[in-house]
Order: C-alpha cells, then structure tokens, then sequence
C-alpha cells in the first residue's frame, strides 16, 4: 500500500460521517419526535463518551502501573495523569465557561452551537482513530489498516447523527453548507490523524486528546438531557436514550470485529497486567496466512533446529565469532489456519541457534527493527555486566539496570569471552516488556560446548526442543504452545535407529507456564539441569521445566516404535478452537506440545 492509497482509506473512514448529518434538514416535527431524536444521538454520544474516557483513563492506568513496577518512569506516568485530567477540564470546564461568557451577552441557547461543539468532540475522537490507521500502516501491516478503515467507516455512519441531535432538537434546520462544515469538523480529523499517524505517534498525545474529546461530549450530553427534562413522555424519551446506546454499542462490535477482535479506538489493545498487544498480534486469520513456499520453509527450520543446526558467525580478524541478530514483525504459521504476527530474531521463532565453544571471543549484534524497545539477555551466561541486557529504569534509589533499551531502528553489540562455567544448554531472550515480547518469539537457544571434544561422542544423536507459548485469540493468557515454533500436527519429529543413545535438548521459553515433558515408552536419564552436568543423572519418565529452565536428557532406543513424547499438562496439547475444550459433547484433537519419536 502506498501512501496515496493509505490517505484515500483515511477520507472513507472520516467521509461517512455525512451519512447521519441530513439528519439535521428535517423540519415540521413535533416537540415530542424532536425529544425523541435527540435522546437517540445522547446514547450514541454516551457510548462514546464511556469509550473514549475509558481508552484515555486505562492507557494512563497502565502507565501507572507500569512505574510501580519499574518498568516506566515516575515521571512519564506522572505526565500521562495530569495530561488526562487538563484534557478533560479543556473539554468539559472550558466548555461551561464558553458558555457561561454567552449567557453574560444574552445570546439564547443554540442547538447550532452545540452541533458545532459535539462535531469538535468527535473530531478530536477520530483523531485518534486517524492515528491508528496510519500506524498501522507505518508498522507494515497494510492487512490490519484496511480492517480498521472498514470498522471506523461504519461506527462513524452513526456519529453524524449525534452530531445534529441538538439542533434537532431545537428544531433549527441546517443548511447545506453548516452540514458540510460540520462533517469536516468530525470526520477530516480522521484523515489528519491518519497521516500524522504514518509518521509519528504519541502516547501523550493520544491521552489527551481522547480526553478532550471526552470532556466535550460529556459537555453536550448535559445540555441534551437539560433539554428534556419537562418533556412529558419519558419513557419514549429514556428507551430512546437505550437505543441511542445500542447503537453506538452495535457499531463498536462491528468495527472490532473489522479490526480482527481489537476493542476500542487505539492501534492496540492493553491487557489487564499491562502489556501492550497489538490489534492483529496472536489472531489467527488477523493476517494473511503464510504461502505454502513460506510454510515449508518454517517447518525446515523447526526441523533445522531439532537437529541442532547451528548459525554460521562472521569471523572478524581478530577471531571473534561475530552473530547477527535482527527484531522484526513477521508472519508465523504456529500450524494450518493459525498464522500471526510474530516478534522474533532473523525471521524465525524461535531464533536461529548460537553455538559456541569455551575459549571463543563472541560478539552478538542485535537490531532492533521492532515498534518497541528491545534488549537481549543471555540466561545462565556469567558474562560482563554491562553485557546482562537488563534496561536501564529510574527508581527511587537512582538508575538500575546494565544498558539502555536498544530503541526501534537501533542496534547494540553484546561482547564477551566464553568460559568454562558456561558450557551446556541455554536460553537466550529479549529482556524488555518480557511477558509480551518473549511470548511473541524473542528467544532462542545458545549452546555452550566444552574448549576440546571427546575422540569418541557419547551420544550417536543429539536433538534440540524449544518449547514456547503464544496468546493468540486475543487470549490473556497463553494458549498456544509449540515445540522449535510449531504446534502439532507440524511440530518435527526424531527419527532414531534402535541402538542409538539419544540427548535430547529441553528449553522452556514460556514466559508463564510450566510444563511436564514425558515421553512414552522409556525411562530416561537427566544428564544435566540449566546448563549444568549433574554428577549423579536422575532415572525419570517425565521431567518438569519452568519457565527459562533447561534440561538434558539421555536413553539408549531400544524399544522400537513410535513413541509420543508430550506435555502432561494436557491443555498444553491441544490447539484453541472456536468449539471450546473437550467435553462430553466435544472432542478436543491433540495439539500443542505433541510430537513422536521413531525408533526404528
């Protein structure tokens, strides 16, 4: 999509604003159909009121809560809360004091002025929708900006009647070129919005402008409901109200469901603990899925990894073991019907495998081509602490953490010399907005070999597992979970001949859940926990991994056939479904952290 086309999309989604204003022509109607009319645009107008606020008053909620945690500052926070309550005061007080300046001229109540006041409000409403298309669009993602278009183009059809209740009520018919301006008012700031949108955004911004907004409906609102306060037929007059609501609500469902389950007005969706989810991020069917050229490729690298094929570094003169590692959005099949907009390093989830040797000199490049922050932490590894990758956050003790957050478009370099205590198996994350950003794809495995092999390998086959978990549906919690990426049917499969001695590679990067690896028929050995040999192995048929831990197991294959190897926390092993869990009316199909191995 260029950016002509994107603009064009900007002006359908404010031009259908027009479609409730010829409301305002009409003309010979009873006081009564007039009060009617005018309730129906007050609950349409509540409905945004609730909404806009609503959006404003959680973004400064999260923000608060995110400084109480560290993870934003006091002062940034602190900025977003009195920019909510000075955007509701312009809106709302200053409004009364306009007002109360035209009773002191002795200028009569205008439903005129109102129109024009509520036409303002919603302007600066659709400001923020405006901005949401065009950051879509700016983050790359054409598919999400279209489905936004359609679903503001629908909720705004009804704006243009709120907009001309109050001069309907009064029974002022609106000429041709008021209606026209008044249009312009409400619906151009969603083209303006859209625009500033593909080139720069605020949260501040954001926060006071739905503030404002809301403080000037919530203006409008009052004087509306003044308006009918001696009407006769109230309960016409409060079921108008209800639908008015309804309408409003209607519409709002309509352009989430548009916008791929995204709720509210924004470019993304905050979750109850705060994390920040973008509208198509984790929806199956929010994208385009992946082509069948793409999917077979996704799948090679899920088998690339069980079979621990490793990057290939760049050596610099020197001899250090140069690895770049690129953060960007992209799309992953999890499995068929299920792609989403994945955050992950060089183009895959989980990231390409980092294998090195004790003695190597290692330099790790990160970029970050993300929308947010990033950093990168190497879990388990004792390296300098400035190389930690933990984000620098201001507390009231002074500034912690070991680096600052690798901005979008910038880049850092982790350097370090590998040592003996960081031989075996390891993760690797992101460690900015970890909850979110790791359940989206930013991890990946680093595996530390001892400086000089052994003559004769103990184990005739090595494989890898990293387990993962996605929110996907719009899920709060995690409630997709995959093995190198994918979940079953596509999750690869280890094919063993009888006799071999097998080490299986056991990585947990869900950033929430446990899980009980078990594998049918054998008892294995665990050889090593968190990268750590142990001196006596333990003889087990499950194994219990939380979160970022690590564990190496061992067995000789000599019982042929094809054993399920599985998470015993069933619900990790099936996939989300529209039908709901298993029950005695539905069967729910293995999914999830599901795979086999053959021994042949």
């Amino acid at each position: 999509m260029n950016p002509w086309h994107l603009l064009l999309l900007g002006l359908v989604a404010g031009g259908t604003i027009y479609f409730g204003l010829p409301v305002g022509r009409l003309s010979g109607l009873g006081g009564k159909a007039r009060a009617i009319l005018s309730m129906l645009s007050a609950g349409i107008l509540i409905y945004l009121m609730v909404e806009i606020l609503g959006e404003a008053a959680g973004d400064a909620a999260g923000s608060v809560q995110a400084a109480v945690v560290g993870s934003e500052t006091t002062l940034s926070a602190g900025l977003k809360v009195l920019l909510l309550i000075a955007g509701l005061l312009i809106g709302l007080v200053g409004l009364v004091a306009v007002q109360e300046k035209w009773i002191e001229r002795g200028l009569r109540e205008s439903g005129t002025r109102l129109s024009y006041i509520t036409a303002a409000g919603i302007g600066l409403h659709n400001l923020s929708e405006g901005l949401a298309i065009g950051q879509s669009f700016a983050m790359g993602k054409s598919a999400l900006a279209i489905g936004l278009v359609i679903g503001f183009a629908l909720h705004n059809a009804t704006e243009g009647f709120g907009i001309v209740g109050a001069s309907t009520r009064t029974g002022e018919r609106l000429s041709w070129p008021s209606i026209l301006l008044l249009g312009a008012i409400g619906g151009g700031p969603t083209f303006v919005g859209t625009l500033l949108g593909s080139l720069w955004t605020s949260d501040f911004l954001s926060i006071f402008v739905l503030a404002m907004a809301g403080g000037a409906i919530l203006y409008v609102v009052k004087e509306l409901m003044f308006a009918v306060r001696r009407e006769t037929a109230q309960r016409l007059i409060m079921a108008a109200l209800a639908i008015g609501f309804g309408l409003g609500w209607g519409t709002e469902v309509v352009a989430a469901t548009a916008q791929g389950g995204k709720s509210g007005d924004e470019h993304a969706v905050r979750e109850a603990d705060g994390d920040i989810l973008p509208a198509a991020a984790g929806k199956p069917g929010a994208i385009a899925p992946v082509s069948a050229r793409e999917s077979a490729q996704q799948r090679q690298m899920a088998e690339e990894l069980l079979h621990e094929q490793a990057a290939t570094p760049k050596i610099l003169p020197d001899g250090t073991k140069e690895y770049d590692l690129t953060a960007s959005v992209f799309p992953w099949e999890l499995y068929p019907g299920a792609t989403i907009d994945a955050w992950g390093y060089n183009q895959r989830v989980p990231g390409p495998l980092i294998r090195v040797r004790v003695g190597d000199k290692v330099a790790i490049v990160l970029k970050n081509d993300l929308p947010q922050p990033t950093t990168l932490h190497l879990h388990g590894l004792a390296v300098p602490n400035a190389m930690d990758g933990v984000p620098q956050m201001s507390t009231q003790s002074g500034t912690l953490g070991t680096q600052p957050e690798i901005p979008p478009g910038g880049s850092y370099t982790y350097r370090f010399t590998v040592t003996d205590q960081m031989v075996g198996t390891h993760l690797y994350h992101t460690h900015v907005n970890d909850d979110f950003q790791m359940d989206m794809g930013l991890h990946g495995v680093i595996i530390v070999d001892p400086a000089h092999s052994s003559a004769k390998p103990p184990y005739s086959v090595e494989a890898l597992y990293e387990i993962s978990s996605f929110k996907i549906g719009g899920s709060e919690q995690e409630n997709t979970f995959a093995l190198n990426g994918k979940a079953f049917p596509e999750t690869p499969m280890l094919t063993v001949h009888r006799g071999d001695r097998v080490l299986m590679r056991l990585v947990n990067a869900s950033a929430e859940e446990f899980h009980v690896m078990h594998l049918h028929g054998y008892t294995f050995e665990i050889v090593a926990r968190d990268g750590n040999s142990l001196p006596q192995p333990e003889r087990a048929n499950t194994i219990t991994l939380g979160p970022a831990q690590t564990a190496d197991i061992a067995f000789t294959a000599d019982n042929p056939g094809q054993w399920m190897f599985h998470c015993h926390i069933l619900d990790h092993t099936v996939n989300p479904s529209e039908a709901g869990d298993g029950s005695a009316h539905q069967i729910a199909r293995m999914g999830g952290l599901t795979t086999f191995i053959n021994v042949r």
